[in-house]
This record gives structure tokens, sequence and C-alpha cells, in this order.
């Protein structure tokens, strides 16, 4: 399936391995590939709970083995990825996890202006002490999750024609197993239809429309009466390939938040979706990701009004020397619409840089920092943080 056929969330959602290393798999026969892996890391984490005083420090041994089957059968193309990452914290081992991933996707040319696409995922995940339901919290467990996704897309159209519909929807849950006290609210299934149409104006850009509808279900009475609703999202905009050298997107609309409850008032804000990609040389990319959405919150408000804006630079030196940096802001405003009180902001601002060597295809040694820092209005959130870590990927 070509990319103009995914919207964004299906992208998103379809996930396979994605290796700085370059493996030639296991070629299986009828087109079939695995592509077996293992990521090792050391860091050491200079403040592991977010606190912004008595901060506690801690070196973390993780280990991801991890597991990806691709099938080309032609105008059907179908993956499978799995991931287990198992992590040991030396300051206290009440802090270990075992996290789990598994994606499943299926894209399907049916004719040459018809395709349809398919994803699963299936995220084993937690929260650990200090953030998300255990935010301000470091006596207890880490809360544990389990994320379920169903998704699917029917597009009508070609590269070539003037006009490509894309209709899509997705399912959501979310479904925490322990830390009741902090997490029972936090229970929710979400339900998203859209559609998006590009109309073709020239060679390289596409003008683009899209509508998306949200419905949110909470589990808990209380969480029914606050966060029960919609998100209605409205965008316009384009797309653009230019010689190969820069591609993107950009759109710009407006996103509402209505709720079920009478109590709590309705929000309508300035929404935006942008991601660009520029290749100066073969060698060197820089990605940039912008957005504001109408997300979830894991803590106060009705829901968090967010921000993000991400740009990476990937720059290859040499056939064994690679350089990875990464800055990114995020913010969060975490609405309150029942007159309980103002709004929280948090902003929060992260940068990384990581070298790689890389002294054949199946093998990288990687060494990184990264420094993040959070400033919030609400007494006592504001933190700082820094990463260093080593490790190696190694892909078959």
């Amino acid at each position: 399936m070509k990319a103009w056929q995914l919207p964004l969330f299906a992208m998103a959602s379809v996930s396979t391995a994605a290796y700085a290393v370059q493996p030639d798999g296991i070629m299986l026969g009828s087109g079939v590939t695995l592509l077996p892996g293992v990521e090792v890391s050391i860091s050491d984490n200079s403040n592991i709970y977010l606190q912004e005083n008595d901060e506690t420090s801690s070196s973390i041994t993780a280990i991801r083995p991890n597991v990806a089957l691709k099938a080309d059968m032609g105008v059907t193309q179908l993956n499978a990825y799995y991931e287990l990452t198992s992590a040991s914290y030396d300051a206290d081992s009440d802090d270990n996890y075992l996290d789990q991933l598994l994606t499943l996707g299926g894209d399907v040319e049916m004719t040459s202006r018809q395709a349809i696409g398919l994803d699963f995922s299936l995220k084993k995940g937690h929260d650990p002490r200090g953030s998300g339901s255990l935010e301000g919290q470091t006596t207890v467990d880490p809360s544990e999750y389990t994320d379920t996704t169903f998704g699917g897309d029917y597009t009508y159209g070609a590269d070539s024609a003037f006009a490509n519909v894309t209709v899509y929807g997705s399912l959501y849950n979310k479904e925490y197993s322990n830390n009741p006290t902090a997490t029972d609210d936090l229970n929710y299934d979400k339900t998203t239809v859209g559609a998006e149409l590009g109309l073709k104006v020239s060679s390289t850009t596409r003008v683009l429309f899209e509508v998306r509808s949200s419905g949110l279900a909470y589990d808990t009475d209380q969480a029914k009466d606050d966060k029960d609703g919609s998100i209605m999202t409205l965008l316009a905009g384009a797309s653009w390939d230019i010689a190969s050298k820069t591609t993107g997107d950009f759109k710009i609309g407006t996103t509402k938040r209505d709720f079920d409850h009478s109590t709590v008032d309705s929000d309508s804000r300035f929404a935006w979706e942008a991601g660009v990609t520029w290749t100066p040389r073969s060698y060197s990319v820089l990605n940039i990701t912008t957005s504001e959405s109408a997300n979830e919150t894991t803590g106060p408000g009705s829901y968090n009004a967010n921000q993000y804006t991400a740009i990476t630079w990937d720059h290859t030196f040499s056939p064994l020397w690679a350089l990875k940096a990464n800055l990114s802001l995020n913010k969060d405003n975490f609405v309150v619409l029942d007159n309980s009180g103002s709004d929280r902001q948090d902003k929060t601002t992260t940068m990384g840089v990581t070298g790689i060597y890389s002294p054949n295809k199946i093998l990288d040694v990687k060494a990184g920092l990264e420094k993040a820092s959070r400033t919030s209005n609400s007494t006592g959130l504001d933190y700082e943080k820094q990463v260093l870590s080593v490790g190696i990927d190694l892909a078959f």
C-alpha cells in the first residue's frame, strides 16, 4: 500500500521493527522474512521519580528481544512484530518492569484504485513511579496497564488521480490492573471514525481536507461525570513531495471537546498536525513534527490540550559512524471546565544526542546523553533529569 493511502493514525499503529542496523533477515520462502533482534542497554538516570528536590538516581539495565515477520505477497502485504522489554533498577527493585508489545498489520491493494488496511496492537505497559497515574508518588509499585487498538482504513484513489478519499476507524481501550486508588478513574474506551480527501493541484502537491470524530466512555461513575463525551476535529492543509528532497504535510483547523455531563462546559481550540522531512543529502535527514491535540489526562483537569514539537537529525558520517540528535518541546494544558479550579500548565523540554558505531550491518554500538526539564505553574512539579546510556543493537 502506498504512503498516501494510510492516514496518520494507521501509519502510527501499524508497527514493524525499526532497526538502525540493516539486517537481511531470515528468508522463509514465499515472500516471508523473519527479522529477529535484541537490544541491550545500561543507563544512569539522575532523577527516576521526576522530583523537584531530593532526587533519586539509579542505574538501569534493560534488555529488549524482538522479532518481526514480514510477508510480501504481491498485492497483499502482511507484517507482525513482538517485543519484550525487561528492565532492572539498581536503586530499588520495586521499579523493575516487564513490558510487552504485539502489533499485526495487513494492506491489500484490491484494484489499481482501491486498497484496505487493517491493524491491531496490544501493549502491556506501565507508569513508572513519579509519572502518569503515579505523579508525585514514590511509595507504591508502578501502575500496570493494557492498551488495545483495532484499526482499519479504506482508500479509493491513485497516485495519478485528481482525488483520493480515505475513510478510517479505530477502537481503543486502556485498562489498568493495579493501584486502583490511583487508576480506577483512568480506564476508558475511545472510538474514532474519520475521512480524508486529497485533491491533486500539481505533480508535487495535494490539498487535504479531514474530518475526525471520537467518542470517549470511562468505566467509573465519577470519571463518566467528569470526562465522558466526544472530540470533533476539522482540518485542512496540504501535502507535498519536492524532488524527494522535502516531503511532508501540514493541516490546520479546530478541535472541539464536548462533555456529556451538563456541569462540564465544552471547549474549542485551534488545532494543527504537521510533519516535514528534509533530505539535503542521502546521508543526512532532518525531521520536524508538530501538533496541537485534545488528549486524555491522567491527572487534573477535564482533558489535556497538548502542544508538541520535535526536531530530529540523523547524519551518517561514514559506513562506521553516525549521529542522532533530537530536541522536543511538550506543553500540557490540563483544562478545567467544571469550575473546580484553574488550569495546570506544564512545559517539558528534552534534548539528546546519540553516537552510533556500526562495525557491520547487523550490529550497532551506541552511547547517548539526554537532558530533560519541566516547569509547571503547580507547586512541586518542576524537575530536571539527565540520562547517560550505552548499549548495543543486534539484528539478523
